[in-house]
């Protein structure tokens, strides 16, 4: 037969101590106690220091190398980018420019070359010879039509530019504004290209009476072509030779 013994009861005071013992708070850290520590590390023997030293000593020189790390060369290295974006930022503008000339080459081209026939053309409407006989004659034609009285039509030496020659004509004349005005406007309607330049209006009788006749002092320019004269100097070096 199989003897049946009743469960023994663990004494009372025994749950009490182990749930007191659960109950118990946990060690607060001392700052004190754990800066102590490190006063008796044994340099020599690593393996002996407390696992909260090891730990802070790791994460310390993991943190210098990193401050190392960075403030030597990585530094160095981003002042090296930032110079290079802004060498780079500077290209590409003088990129964005010279495409912007290159794309507007061809048009810029075809202006120059309209231009430079313009110019030309200009220059073969100018006479190649003087003929400022033929010219001063027409002057004084129209003179006549304008009913205005010449004082003097001086020719002035040639003033000799890049591409043509001046020809420098003063006129001094008497007659009223109107008349001064028919003489303008029929030298504008010459064959030959007559500019306008310097003039002087003086009236020395001022009359409320009658129409004033006032003298006008006016400077004109011709122009003819340098081609004769080069023509003319070739030929002369030419014979000399």
């Amino acid at each position: 037969m199989v003897k049946l013994t009743k469960p023994t009861k663990k004494p009372l005071f025994a749950k009490k101590a182990k749930v007191a013992k659960e109950k118990a708070p946990k060690k607060q850290f001392d700052f004190k106690e754990f800066a102590d520590s490190f006063k008796s590390l044994d340099q020599n023997n690593y393996g002996s220091w407390p696992l909260p030293v090891k730990i802070t000593t790791l994460l310390f020189i993991i943190g210098l190398v990193a401050v190392l790390t960075w403030a030597l060369p990585i530094s160095k290295k981003r002042e090296e980018i930032s110079s290079a974006e802004a060498e780079q930022q500077t290209l590409l503008e003088q990129y964005r420019e010279k495409e912007s000339k290159a794309r507007h080459l061809q048009a810029y081209k075809d202006q120059i070359t309209q231009m430079e026939n313009d110019f030309k053309e200009l220059l073969n409407q100018l006479p190649k010879e003087t003929r400022i006989s033929d010219l001063v004659d027409g002057i004084s034609v129209v003179g006549l039509g304008s009913n205005i009285k010449f004082q003097d039509i001086k020719v002035e030496p040639e003033v000799s530019q890049e591409f043509f020659i001046e020809q420098p004509i003063r006129i001094a004349a008497l007659g009223n504004y109107h008349e001064f005005g028919a003489f303008v406007s029929g030298l504008a309607q010459l064959p030959r290209i007559i500019t306008l330049h310097d003039f002087e209006v003086t009236n020395s009788k001022p009359s409320l009476d009658e129409t004033p006749q006032t003298n006008l002092v006016l400077n004109t320019k011709t122009y003819r072509s340098k081609e004769i004269v080069e023509e003319k100097t070739e030929e002369t070096t030419d014979e000399k030779k």
